[in-house]
Order: C-alpha cells, then sequence, then structure tokens
C-alpha cells in the first residue's frame, strides 16, 4: 500500500524536491542517534518478534499485564525500533527534516521541545479519506 501511495504522489507531482526514507531502512538506522527506550527485532520461536528492550532484558508483551523475559540476545542497530518517546529526537537525527506534518493524536505525544529546528503542521482532518484526492 505504501509503495502505492508513494508512486501515486509521484505521478501527482506532490514529492518534487521531496526525499522519501523508510525508518525501517537499515541505512536510516545505521545512522540514528542512540535512544534510551526502544524495540529490537529478534528471532523467538520461529519468527522475528519486536521486544521492548528495558533494564538489560528483551520482554514481550502477552496482554494485560503478562511479560515474558526472552533469552538474551546479541543485536545490531540495524535492528532497533525507538518507542514512541524517543522516535522524533531519533528520527530527526538521521532524516534531518524541515517540517513534520503529524495527526492531532501524534502531536499528543511529540516532544516537540527536542526539535526546535522542526516546523510542525497539524495534520488536517480527514472526515472521508476515501474522497480525500480528486483527480486534477
Amino acid at each position: 500500500m505504501a509503495d502505492f501511495c508513494l508512486e501515486t504522489y509521484r505521478h501527482m507531482s506532490l514529492l518534487e524536491g521531496i526525499r522519501v526514507v523508510r525508518s525501517s531502512d537499515a541505512a536510516v538506522r545505521r545512522t540514528a542517534c542512540d535512544v534510551s527506550e526502544f524495540f529490537v527485532d529478534v528471532p523467538h520461536e520461529n519468527e522475528i518478534v519486536r521486544a521492548r528492550f528495558a533494564n538489560g532484558a528483551l520482554t514481550l508483551h502477552e496482554g494485560g499485564d503478562s511479560f515474558v523475559t526472552l533469552p538474551p540476545a546479541i543485536f545490531a542497530r540495524e535492528q532497533i525500533t525507538p518507542t514512541r518517546d524517543t522516535r522524533l529526537r531519533w528520527m530527526q537525527s538521521a532524516v534531518h527534516c524541515t517540517h513534520y506534518i503529524a495527526g492531532l493524536g501524534e502531536r499528543a505525544y511529540l516532544h516537540t521541545d527536542e526539535t526546535p529546528e522542526i516546523t510542525f503542521v497539524t495534520r488536517d482532518e480527514i472526515e472521508r479519506s476515501d474522497e480525500a484526492w480528486t483527480e486534477l
């Protein structure tokens, strides 16, 4: 879906002069700053899971108050995903954006004081997103 949207936006000339990167790109993750709170993509029971790294241990949330501590694992920067509270600073250290468009819910938890160089724009609410764009 995301690739389709990007190609559509490019076709409509909406991305001219804009560099689009994915936070999951290994090159982006390698250049991002260290953060104290993060998740790590690690193998567990024959699949890749996103475990929370806290207090030197990897944990999985099973629901409610239940957590499972995974065995210690070696991981690299390419496997790290920041938490909601550390994502903005982490992203900015790699991307160096000038503007950030955020929804109302996202604005509630972004630490905008950590990135005074960014101009924050609140995204308009879209009541009928299936009709958000019409032909030119």
